[in-house]
């Protein structure tokens, strides 16, 4: 297939959950790319701080909660693609009560149909691992779900549910789903990031024994597999984004204490699995390579290495 015959407009984009890792990496691309972003942004973030200061962000105001108020009424021009990010109860106390992740079904519906009014000709969710379940195979977008907790199962359905809801307004649906993406702005509680910042610290670092076959995926390189399947993504794919570079998550493990300079075994403490430990997390990125031409670019040595400098200079 050629793919530049594939291109789709991409001038205006819409954006939910911004403030986050992956939609503050995507608006550094976008912007790069001299995109012009309209943000549906929380009034009450804390982490819009993050954001750029830039003319080409038009920020209004208007949570998950809200969007089913919202009316693009006041907004001159059309949209062309809306990237769905934004989702609520992600932190690890809500991500197994179904009450809490169940509304992100329908907020995910209203991002449609503000897609809809907006014009835009795609939309773009933000699919999870946690779809998966623990599987012992390598990921693909034909792999059998099989969703163990709250949050996997609703995100696996809230794919469906807007993939159905676009094809009636004619919409252009696409899912990625993200594997362990790291980088700057990252979630303070992941085991990188948590463990960079206890080193930086001079704490004590926690790790488990790190048996798990792992893939680990730069936060830019996965703005760029979005920005590229808003370009010439498939309707209807589901695109597994990751480094398709899987090796022990030991290996990870000893790549980011050597970078932190942490060789004493009294700096780490072994910590136990947590229930229901994926034990295999790989991908098989091939589709998403062949429709977009996408191709990851940075490797965990040069990433882990960017993302420590990051925050040793945000401590000093």
């Amino acid at each position: 297939m050629d793919i530049k015959s594939m291109n789709y407009e991409m001038k205006r984009v819409v954006i939910t959950g911004g403030s986050g890792p992956v939609g503050l990496a995507l608006i550094r691309k976008l912007l790069k790319e001299n995109k012009e972003v309209l943000l549906l942004q929380r009034e009450t973030s804390d982490r819009a701080k993050y954001l750029p200061d830039d003319e080409r962000i038009c920020v209004q105001y208007c949570s998950l909660e809200n969007l089913k108020y919202y009316r693009p009424e006041k907004l001159d021009k059309k949209y062309d693609v809306f990237f769905h990010l934004g989702w609520t109860n992600t932190k690890r106390d809500g991500r197994n009560d179904f009450q809490k992740q169940e509304d992100n079904i329908s907020y995910s519906l209203e991002a449609v149909r503000v897609a809809q009014e907006l014009g835009c000709h795609t939309f773009i969710g933000a699919g999870s691992q946690a779809e998966y379940g623990r599987c012992s195979e390598i990921l693909t977008d034909e792999t059998v779900c099989k969703p163990e907790t709250a949050y996997g199962i609703i995100k696996h359905a809230a794919c469906y549910a807007t993939r159905s809801l676009c094809d009636k307004y004619g919409i252009r649906h696409i899912w990625p789903r993200i594997l362990s993406a790291y980088g700057i702005y990252d979630n303070e509680n992941s085991m990188l990031i948590s463990n960079i910042l206890r080193a930086l610290k001079n704490q004590t670092l926690e790790f488990t024994k790190g048996e798990q076959i792992w893939d680990f995926i730069y936060l830019d390189d996965v703005a760029n597999a979005l920005y590229l399947m808003a370009l010439y993504g498939v309707n209807h794919a589901i695109y597994p984004v990751a480094s398709g570079a899987a090796r022990p998550l030991k290996e990870y493990i000893d790549i980011l204490c050597k970078k932190l300079k942490v060789m004493d075994s009294s700096k780490i403490k072994i910590i136990p699995y947590g229930q229901g430990q994926v034990m295999h997390l790989e991908a098989d990125i091939s589709k998403l390579k062949k429709d977009t031409g996408w191709l990851p670019k940075v490797s965990f040595e040069d990433g882990i290495e960017q993302v420590i400098q990051f925050y040793r200079k945000r401590i000093e």
